[in-house]
C-alpha cells in the first residue's frame, strides 16, 4: 500500500498576504483604543453600584474596556518591535479601486442602517401558539442590511443570505428580549 502524502490544510483569512499594518499606523490605533478603553473604565466606574460588586452595572463594560486596553497594549508592543527591527510598510497600503469601494459602500451602509434603526421605529405585538413576540423596526430592517452587506462582501445564494441575516437577528431579537429583556434599537 502506498503511502499517500495528505497536502496540510491551513486556514488563511481574507487579507493572508496583505501582511502588516505599518508600525506608525498601528502605533496611532493603539493610542486611539487605549485613550477609548480608558474612557470607557472611568465612565463604567462611574456608574452608581445599587447592590454587590458582582451585580454592578458597570462591572462587564470594564472588563470589556480593560480586555480592549490589553490588546491595544499588545498592538503597540508588536509595533515597537517592529519599527526597532527597520520594517518599512507604506504608512498607506496601496489597495485596489474595488476594495476600497466596497469599504466605502460598507461605512455607508452602516450609517443607512442606524438611520433606518431611528427613522422606521415600530412596535408589533405577535401571538404564536401561546409565544408572545414583540417585533420592531430591528428586525426587517436588520435582515434586510446584513442580507446587502452579505451579498456584496460574499456573494453566495441569495436565498443562504436571507436565511442567515434572518436567523441572526431573529436570534439576537429573542436573547435580548426574553432572556436579558432589553429592548433593541428600532422601538419606542
Amino acid at each position: 500500500m502506498a503511502d499517500t502524502q495528505q497536502p496540510e490544510i491551513k486556514f488563511e483569512g481574507e487579507e493572508a498576504e496583505s501582511g502588516y499594518a505599518s508600525p506608525a499606523l498601528d502605533l496611532v490605533a493603539a493610542t486611539f483604543l487605549i485613550l477609548l478603553s480608558l474612557g470607557f473604565m472611568a465612565a463604567s466606574v462611574a456608574l452608581p453600584v445599587p447592590g454587590d460588586l458582582a451585580t454592578a452595572p458597570g462591572l462587564l463594560p470594564f472588563l470589556v474596556s480593560a480586555t480592549l486596553l490589553m490588546m491595544a497594549i499588545g498592538l503597540v508592543a508588536s509595533a515597537l518591535v517592529r519599527r526597532r527591527s527597520g520594517a518599512k510598510v507604506a504608512a498607506l497600503a496601496e489597495g485596489d479601486a474595488q476594495t476600497r469601494l466596497r469599504t466605502l459602500f460598507l461605512g455607508v451602509a452602516v450609517a443607512v442602517y442606524i438611520a433606518a434603526l431611528q427613522l422606521f421605529a415600530f412596535q408589533l405585538r405577535l401571538e404564536f401558539l401561546g409565544f408572545s413576540f414583540r417585533l420592531t423596526a430591528f428586525e426587517p430592517v436588520t435582515v434586510l442590511a446584513l442580507s446587502t452587506i452579505i451579498h456584496v462582501f460574499w456573494r453566495g445564494p441569495i436565498w443562504i443570505t436571507v436565511c442567515v441575516s434572518a436567523g441572526w437577528a431573529l436570534t439576537l431579537s429573542l436573547v435580548f428580549q426574553k432572556i436579558f429583556k432589553i429592548p433593541l434599537p428600532g422601538s419606542f
